[in-house]
């Protein structure tokens, strides 16, 4: 009896070793290297593409070929085109790093001279295990021209096109405190550079940002975070007193002046499985940004009206559904309203800053691996 129970342990230790052995070649034999390419096409349609005040709209309405901006439409439907490939390497010492690119076209089809195109950029490690406690990712975001709306340039008392590049640059971390917590910080650095005839509008900013990740049983996540953002107005050159605004007078949408502000922006959001839909993987999400802006000049209202006092809030929510079709397709929507109201000392200027808008959009996706 004690020797066929030696030969059964002895059988069960050689058994476990050999499957260890093996384990231990099948995880040496996963590649090096790991590639991954997502394409998607999205359409979205938006009641207020240029988020345009009512004052504004109505003004459009009431005759489209005196307007300033040379709009077909105020709403409109575009199309976007993303491609986003990525690589992965399984680096020495257990790390994971992986690539990524990220490049989004969209064009519109009433509206063509707003068409634009981003690029992201970014880079992360994590430990290469199961249940891995943190995650450092480096991103780089690129707009090379985004078109604003048309504005008076003071110095030739000319109307013309103002547009902007933006580049913002991102550095985050994220450290899992409990299996269901997950603690981030982010600080990063962008700036919004505009057209020859508007260089007195760039500026450069600064956010630092607190997040925070819980998931619940039943895969339900609760998200938020906090920003705070310090913005310079680094090409600004009015304030010296030689451009002064009567009350009286209309009122035209500008950001001549000193645009110095800062910024708490604050974000919450929940997604779940949607339970009761089994032959497809599915989730919804619903999420809520707020943002309160107070522009700090110091020049006096009658030199800088839509800037001094200025207090702004701006608040959007939106609601998404996406699905699984197969593990390779993938088909979302998603509908977003968004508003903004503006305190200001000079009692025209919320005519022409406040706005709303609705979008509502579908993309549906393809991965490959």
């Amino acid at each position: 009896m004690r020797r066929s129970l030696i030969l059964v342990l002895s059988l069960l230790l050689v058994g476990s070793l050999i499957a260890h052995t093996a384990l231990g070649a099948q995880r040496r034999s996963f590649p090096t290297w790991e590639w991954h390419l997502k394409a998607a096409l999205a359409t979205t349609y938006s009641d207020n593409l240029l988020r345009l005040s009512e004052r504004d709209q109505n003004e459009f309405l009431s005759d489209p070929d005196v307007f300033l901006i040379p709009m077909e439409s105020v709403d409109d439907l575009s199309g976007d085109l993303i491609l986003a490939p990525s690589l992965s390497w399984r680096a020495p010492g257990m790390l994971m790093i992986s690539g990524d690119y990220q490049f989004k076209a969209t064009q519109h089809a009433l509206n063509a001279f707003t068409d634009y195109q981003t690029h992201t950029f970014g880079v992360s490690v994590r430990p290469r295990v199961r249940g891995y406690r943190w995650l450092a990712r480096f991103r780089a975001y690129h707009i090379p021209s985004f078109y604003l709306r048309v504005y008076r340039d003071r110095d030739f008392n000319e109307y013309h096109s103002a547009r902007f590049r933006n580049w913002d640059y991102a550095g985050s971390f994220r450290y899992r405190l409990l299996d269901p917590l997950w603690l981030g910080t982010r600080v990063s650095w962008g700036s919004y550079y505009y057209n020859a005839k508007f260089t007195e509008y760039d500026s450069e900013y600064w956010d630092i940002a607190g997040t925070l990740v819980y998931s619940f049983p039943r895969n339900i996540d609760l998200s938020g975070e906090y920003t705070r953002r310090f913005s310079e107005n680094v090409g600004q050159t009015c304030g010296s007193g030689t451009s002064i605004f009567i009350e009286d007078e209309p009122v035209e949408d500008s950001e001549y002046g000193n645009s110095d502000f800062t910024e708490d922006e604050f974000r919450v959001a929940i997604s779940a499985i949607v339970p009761w839909i089994t032959f497809r993987r599915t989730s919804a999400d619903v999420s809520y940004r707020l943002r309160r802006r107070v522009y700090t000049t110091d020049s006096r209202l009658e030199q800088d009206p839509f800037h001094r006092g200025r207090l702004d809030h701006r608040g959007e929510i939106t609601t998404s559904l996406g699905m699984n079709l197969t593990s390779q397709w993938e088909v979302a929507s998603y509908f977003s309203y968004e508003v903004r109201q503006t305190g200001s000392e000079w009692s025209s200027v919320p005519s022409v800053k406040d706005f709303i808008r609705r979008e509502i959009g579908v993309t549906c996706s393809y991965s490959i691996r």
